[in-house]
């Protein structure tokens, strides 16, 4: 059975909007255990603290399963950027990826043509 590539990407849509639809509504309950007991506040914290990782981990498996690069600078991996393309200059041919967290980027030690903004 192949699988249609229109399907697969409407599928990854939708788990990335179901992700952060839950990221928001973690933002909210994170929000709203600011009014509990100090007793229940930490109980809360530390649940809301282990949702936000797995929301994370499954992130990173999604975009792992459909292709993208994953720096592992931290856990969960970190998802990485297409940011340009290699000057043929020592770099292999293809797409240059980078961590929008620590800045590592697939094209190191030569340089590229970037096309993405700059980073901050």
């Amino acid at each position: 059975m192949e699988l249609d590539p229109q399907v697969v990407a409407s599928g990854a849509n939708a788990a990335k909007s179901a992700i952060d639809a839950l990221r928001a509504l973690l933002g909210i309950y994170t929000d709203a255990t600011k009014s509990l007991p100090a007793k229940d506040q930490q109980t809360a914290t530390l649940a809301i603290e282990k949702s936000i990782e797995q929301l994370d981990i499954a992130e990173a498996q999604i975009a792992r399963a459909l292709g993208y690069e994953l720096c592992k600078c931290q856990f969960p991996p970190t998802v990485m950027l297409t940011v340009g393309h290699s000057n043929a200059r020592g770099n292999k041919p293809g797409p240059i990826y980078e961590c929008p967290k620590c800045g590592y980027d697939t094209a190191a030690p030569f340089s590229f043509i970037r096309t993405a903004p700059p980073r901050e």
